[in-house]
Order: structure tokens, then sequence, then C-alpha cells
């Protein structure tokens, strides 16, 4: 307890000292961290006497960002959908196959250590697996056709070929309404595998009128 700063902790059993103790404003609204106190059993069977490991203090900065951390490890983020162009499940080689996707942050609140804090995911990286081989990594989304920013054209045909997006997102945190902060945390998601067919047309002569 709070005012358990001086004496003991415990007059008997559970009772916490009547001793006035120290108290602490702390900024953001955190919490205080309480006293640590300690006592240790001896040979005898008898407890020594209780010891203050610590005071009183506000969290420092190191403990907050440790439970943001804990707190960005559990984030569920759902991985960004995959769209292509042409949207037929079938491409034309040698021609360029269109692809986007959304590039729009995530946010997730969280009160820690008493503070208001909010969590921003945004995706940043952006690894096109076009499925023969060939990647292409990005910080843009990309939009779709005449806008398009990203294609790839398949240099032959295939009966099967699949289009993988591994999102990387990066992390910024801030306390109420105060300033964005980044820390050095990522998480990546990979999109629903998008199965194309390719074909490649080609040109031959042939006897006969092309119209009956």
């Amino acid at each position: 307890m709070a005012e358990c700063t001086n004496g003991s902790p415990l007059e008997s059993e559970g009772a916490c000292s009547t001793t006035a103790g120290d108290s602490a404003t702390c900024p953001d609204g955190m919490d205080p961290l309480l006293p640590l106190w300690s006592r240790t059993l001896q040979a005898d069977g008898t407890w020594s006497a209780w010891t203050m490991e610590t005071g009183i203090a506000c969290p420092s900065e190191s403990d907050l960002l440790a439970l943001i951390r804990h707190e960005w490890t559990q984030l569920h983020i759902e991985a960004p959908p995959v769209s292509i162009q042409p949207g037929t499940g079938t491409v034309v080689a040698t021609l360029p196959t269109v692809a986007y996707t959304s590039a729009e942050p995530l946010t997730h609140g969280a009160i820690l250590l008493g503070a208001a804090v909010t969590i921003r995911a945004t995706p940043t990286t952006y690894v096109w697996d076009w499925g023969d081989g060939d990647t292409t990594t990005t910080t843009d989304p990309g939009a779709p056709y005449p806008d398009h920013t990203i294609s790839h054209a398949y240099t032959r045909a295939a009966s099967a070929a699949t289009i993988t997006l591994h999102t990387t997102w990066t992390g910024h945190y801030r306390i109420g309404d105060g300033a964005w902060t980044a820390f050095d945390a990522t998480l990546t998601t990979d999109s629903t595998p998008i199965p194309l067919s390719i074909t490649h047309p080609r040109t031959r002569l042939v006897e006969g009128p092309l119209a009956g």
C-alpha cells in the first residue's frame, strides 16, 4: 500500500502500518510504483524485520516502454487484401499484371501503469512475391490502373502461379494526446495468396480465309 513507505508494512496479520508514508504524483496520469518490502525466514524459525528495498516512485520511461512492447506483441493485425488487374484469375504473359493493396494504419488503445496509451501500427514495406521466382520490394502500396505504380510481366505461360504479399508494420505510441513516438519493433503479415493462370497467346500463319 502506498502509505507503507516508512516503518514496518505489517504490524500483525496483514495490517498495514499506520505510519504516514511518502506519496508521488506522476506525469501523464501514471500510477506510482508501490514500495517493495522484504523479510527473511531465519534459522530459528522467526522472521527478520521488514526492510524496504525500493520506495514509492513514478514509473520510468523504460518501465512504460517495456509494457508497450509487450502490448505490441499481442496485437492481432489483419493482413491487408491484395487486388490485381485484370481480376479474372487469368493474366497474359509479357503484359503488365497490376497489383495494389491498402495502406491504412491501425491503432490500439490500452491503459498501462494508469496512463492512456495509443499504439499505432503503420505498413511501411511491401514484398510482392509473384510466384515465378521474382519478388518486388516497395514502400508504396500501389494503385489501380491507370494510376498504377506496381506491376509485373510474366515471361512465359504457366498453368498456375500465386501472388503473395508480405507486409511489414512499424510501431509508434503516444500517451494521452501527446506526440507520436517511434519504437524499434516490427510485425509482418502475409496476405491471402491469389492464384493465377498465365496464358501466352502467339500468332501463326494459317491457310484459308479468316472470314467465311
